[in-house]
């Protein structure tokens, strides 16, 4: 078995893990959070309620996330199955304990984090995206009932935590990947039928009214680098200012891999320029870069966990330096979010069977890797 540091090749201290280090100097190096509050950027990542509600790792995840990050989004603890658990009845224990009941503080406020809130309307219809209660009743659903219910469910939610959660993913992956007949190609989802694309003003309209402080964005996956699904993105953007819905900006989830090339004028720089163009604000909302991985069977603990070549987290290096600097260098950027606290609890694993994985900064063990060095040296840069 191959020793893991020697994987890594050369790794830094880490510089903003439990028990600080002291750089030649003899003071701590900066974190992360520092780094970025100083360009006056928000750093997040996705976590668990659970992660954090256990202290698990014998308290190394809390430390860490409370250490580097000024951001926390919710993995799936605010998605609407997690949340909605029959008509006008919902379930905010798990969300409290991050983000506080009302009158009440939570654990992100404990530690001076931001919330983003990750969302409200999941525009789909299979996976974890809509309650199975309304799966199983929406059939019959009168457009009139069905409007009710989301307004009543956005109200509910955004204005139990109005004043605390910063920025709203209001509506998630909308746009169908394959063509269709639908208006900006959306999917042929349980909103879509029931109330048409209308569902995207009202939604955005009506978080807007529970919360008129926080910023409100449309969420998409595999539009980084332009192409015809974010055209089909733009279109529906400008469609909803045209109507009148209150949209802060869009959200670019950029899930990618080592061999992602990202340079000034090309496709991610474009897509930038044209979402400046209609006046909106971005965020790469849920950032991993996956490099290959050695084959090992399921069940064994080291899956996911060692690379096919280590060369290739200096090559993952490269790449998490080029968004940074595409955010850090756009301004309309209002932040980057990456999904995953560390390796040993990242979705890629389990997402490519096995095949990829090592898509965060920080390993199994916590340690800081080649991309963690580079995100800093790009967030140094004046």
């Amino acid at each position: 078995m191959f020793n893991e540091l020697t994987m890594l090749g050369k790794v830094t201290l880490s510089l903003g893990l439990i028990g600080t280090c002291l750089c030649a100097l003899g003071q701590p190096a900066p974190r992360l959070r520092d780094l970025a509050k100083a360009r006056r950027f928000n750093i997040g990542s996705a976590m668990p309620v659970s992660n954090l509600r256990q202290n698990i790792d014998d308290g190394k995840y809390a430390a860490l996330a409370s250490s580097e990050f000024n951001l926390l989004e919710l993995e799936n603890d605010l998605k609407p199955p997690a949340i909605w658990v029959g008509p006008h009845e919902y379930h905010f224990t798990d969300v409290d304990f991050i983000v506080g009941g009302p009158g009440q503080r939570g654990w992100a406020q404990e530690h001076g984090m931001k919330l983003r809130g990750h969302v409200l309307v999941y525009a789909r219809d299979e996976g974890y995206t809509l309650p199975q209660w309304l799966k199983s009743s929406g059939a019959s659903m009168s457009k009139d009932e069905a409007s009710e219910l989301l307004h009543d469910y956005i109200h509910a939610l955004v204005g139990r935590y109005r004043g605390k959660v910063a920025m709203w993913d209001v509506a998630n992956e909308a746009i169908d990947d394959r063509p269709n007949q639908n208006p900006f190609n959306l999917r042929n989802s349980f909103w879509f039928r029931k109330l048409g694309p209308e569902f995207l003003v009202m939604a955005f309209k009506w978080a807007h009214e529970a919360d008129p402080k926080a910023e409100l964005y449309y969420n998409e996956y595999g539009v980084e680098g332009g192409g015809p699904k974010a055209q089909h993105m733009l279109e529906l953007a400008k469609w909803l200012k045209q109507q009148g819905a209150p949209i802060t900006g869009l959200g670019l989830q950029y899930h990618i891999d080592w061999k992602t090339s990202i340079a000034p004028g090309d496709g991610h720089y474009q897509l930038i320029d044209e979402i400046h163009k209609l006046r909106l604000a971005y965020m790469i909302t849920e950032l991993d870069v996956a490099v290959p991985v050695q084959k090992l069977p399921a069940g064994d603990p080291n899956r996911g966990l060692i690379p096919a070549d280590p060369e290739d987290l200096n090559l993952q290096a490269k790449t998490y330096a080029a968004v940074f600097q595409m955010a850090l260098t756009s301004r309309n950027c209002h932040g980057i979010n990456i999904w995953g606290l560390t390796d040993r609890h990242s979705w890629i694993p389990g997402f490519s069977q096995g095949r990829n994985g090592l898509a965060t900064l920080f390993d199994k063990s916590y340690l800081p890797k080649p991309a963690l060095q580079a995100v800093e040296d790009v967030l140094k840069r004046k």
